[in-house]
């Protein structure tokens, strides 16, 4: 066994024997008091080694901070810090997974840095510490097919995992993976045949001039794509696909004549399709092109195998300890910390797949719709498992109407961080998303935004970040698609909230979207919509310490600015601009969108409205989107008993 024994601190070594020995609540776990304390274990201690990693940060801020006039050491010993277990389990396979909090406070500077880490661990000798993935720092491709076949079997075999199976669905063009003997090769779809069995690949296509079918290629790669052309990432991901005993793969840059525009832009509408046909989706999680492989080398921090360890025996049966060490909670590795969950178009691929399993060292995890797992032998149900941008949509049982309407907004905040090569994709990336959305919802999707639920999907807010489009040519004021950076549905209730009283003061009465081709898979030639609803004008004025806030606060009404001793923030109007902030005070058209109350605070009303500026288009005045807004106290601002309609660009 080729690992590494070391010593670790006693604080740390009881961390690793609790996380084996027993289940553990959550709670402080006792560790070095000071920041300073922990620093200097770290000269020899490998967990303490990793949480000060953590705070990496924290010596540069304190250079420029006023405690700094003090000896750099005295500073670091006036922080205190906590080690809190999150979450501990011992898994069927033997495995132990503990998610740590690791807290350093100082009551000096007010300055505070919370950070998490993840101890996975089994104990030598136990039946899982002789899988090829606890016996070295890497494991091989060979060992990695193994674990996939076996995940593969269990979700094909078990009676519990009905749903996890593909919807039929027979693709325009998939490549054969060899099973028949013959040249890897094009096949186009039988027109008698309604379902394939086949893989998908998602994958990152990176800058690098990659493997692809045009026009000019279509009939040479229908006799044979030559093996020699084939990237790594793409000849990975045919050799799992093989493994597997699955005929064919669907890779987009061979099965979509890429200068076929007509072809690519029917092909974008039908991924919803394709992604959730495939009998599994294969994911290069961490490659950046299709260069790389499913597999790259790590790259150099804690996912290093330098962070995988064995522990000197200790206690009364005297065993050792494996021991891997990895940055924030595992389960979100393959969502939050792998380069493609960055991109655009693979959100959908994540979301739609009844199975995936994404390829990652040291460490791969699968996720099909019953369970996740990692080859490290940790399983999660879906509960326990990551879903941030809704990662875990349940596809095949119909669940509450409001729960997949706000599943929709918290995909759409994940889905707006995400970059793309091209930014006019922002709409067709999410095509199979919108396409699944409308069947599973029962209502027409109007560029990002519902029919039924238009009101509440109005209200979204432009978020931090870099501005991440160039081209929004075409698109109306009102989408989120339209924003130039992230969004954020913060203002109002985010999420199914029973205790709210929601009533809705804008009415959508119809609604004009023009596409130059294929609806959400070519550029938007015009779009606007007809709504009715309270308006008010409002003055609002911007100030030094609101604008500190996010979102901003704003001065409405001439109310005063000064806090009091019970009211620490006076102020109750919040809002962002689309672009830009506020400079100066300024009087705005405003639209009530929908007011909410909660049932033990009847006296309580908070209104969210659009801010509003007029544009004269052929001589008729219409009106965009500049900003959107709440307020909060008494009596309600708008008279929702007086309307107009007006048009929306």
């Amino acid at each position: 066994m080729n690992v590494e024994e070391i010593d670790l601190c006693p604080f740390c070594s009881d961390l690793v024997k609790s996380t084996t020995d027993s289940l553990i609540p959550s709670s402080q776990c006792p560790h070095y008091p000071t920041y300073g304390l922990i620093l200097s274990s770290s000269e020899k201690c490998t967990i303490c080694r990793t949480i000060t990693s953590l705070w990496g940060h924290i010596d540069s801020i304190l250079n420029r901070h006023e405690i700094s006039k003090k000896p750099i050491r005295g500073c670091r010993d006036e922080f205190s810090v906590k080690i809190t277990t999150k979450v501990a389990r011992r898994m069927p396979s033997g495995a132990s997974w503990t998610l740590l909090e690791a807290s350093l406070g100082s009551t000096h500077t007010g300055l505070t840095s919370i950070s998490y880490f993840t101890l996975v661990s089994c104990l030598l000798g136990d039946p899982i510490s002789s899988s090829a993935f606890w016996r070295s720092p890497t494991t091989t491709f060979d060992s990695k097919l193994l674990a996939i076949q076996s995940w593969m079997f269990d979700c094909e075999s078990q009676n519990g995992h009905s749903k996890c199976r593909p919807v039929p669905f027979a693709p325009l063009r998939l490549l054969t993976v060899g099973l028949d003997g013959k040249p890897l090769r094009l096949v186009e779809r039988d027109t008698t045949t309604i379902r394939t069995d086949y893989a998908a690949l998602s994958y990152c296509w990176g800058n690098s001039l990659q493997l692809r079918t045009t026009k000019g290629t279509l009939t040479i790669f229908s006799k044979e794509v030559p093996s020699k052309l084939i990237p790594r990432t793409f000849a990975d991901a045919i050799h799992i696909a093989r493994a597997l005993r699955i005929p064919y793969i669907w890779i987009d840059a061979l099965c979509i004549v890429q200068d076929d525009e007509q072809e690519w832009q029917s092909e974008a509408t039908h991924m919803s399709e394709i992604y959730r046909g495939s009998q599994l989706t294969i994911t290069a999680t961490e490659s950046v092109d299709s260069l790389q492989g499913c597999f790259p080398p790590e790259k150099p921090g804690l996912h290093s195998a330098g962070l995988f360890f064995r522990t000197r025996p200790n206690g009364l049966d005297d065993r050792s300890s494996l021991v891997r060490i990895y940055r924030n909670d595992i389960r979100d590795s393959v969502v939050e910390d792998s380069v493609i969950s960055t991109r655009g178009w693979t959100l959908q691929e994540q979301l739609l797949s009844p199975r995936l399993v994404f390829c990652m060292q040291p460490d791969m995890h699968w996720k099909c719709q019953c369970n996740y797992q990692t080859q490290s032998g940790l399983s999660f149900e879906p509960r326990m498992a990551p879903d941030r941008g809704g990662l875990f949509l349940d596809l095949n049982h119909r669940l509450d109407d409001l729960w997949y309407r706000s599943s929709w907004r918290r995909i759409i905040e994940g889905y707006s961080l995400r970059e793309f090569t091209f930014s006019q994709d922002r709409v067709p990336a999410i095509a199979g998303m919108t396409r699944y959305f409308a069947s599973t919802l029962e209502d027409v999707p109007i560029l990002g935004l519902w029919v039924r639920s238009f009101a509440r999907d109005l209200a979204w807010l432009r978020g931090g970040g870099r501005q991440q489009m160039s081209n929004t040519s075409g698109l109306p004021s009102w989408t989120w698609l339209a924003c130039q950076g992230c969004v954020l549905y913060t203002i109002g209730s985010k999420y199914a909230d029973y205790e709210v009283q929601v009533v809705e003061h804008l009415k959508l009465l119809n609604w004009d979207v023009q596409w130059q081709g294929t609806p959400y898979a070519s550029p938007v030639e015009l779009a606007q919509v007809k709504v009715e609803g309270p308006v008010r004008e409002i003055e609002i004025r911007p100030f030094t310490e609101g604008s500190s806030h996010k979102p901003p606060y704003f001065q409405v009404f001439g109310e005063d600015l000064k806090p009091t001793v019970k009211t620490k923030f006076p102020w109750r109007c919040a809002g962002q601009f689309d672009t830009g902030d506020a400079s100066e005070a300024t009087i705005y058209l405003c639209l009530l969108l929908f007011s909410e109350t909660k049932s033990s605070e009847s006296n309580y009303t908070s209104e969210i409205f659009l801010i509003l500026e007029p544009v004269e288009i052929h001589s008729t005045v219409k009106y965009k989107r500049i900003g959107m807004a709440r307020i909060w106290g008494g009596p309600p601002t708008f008279n929702a008993a007086k309307t107009i309609s007006m048009v929306l660009v």
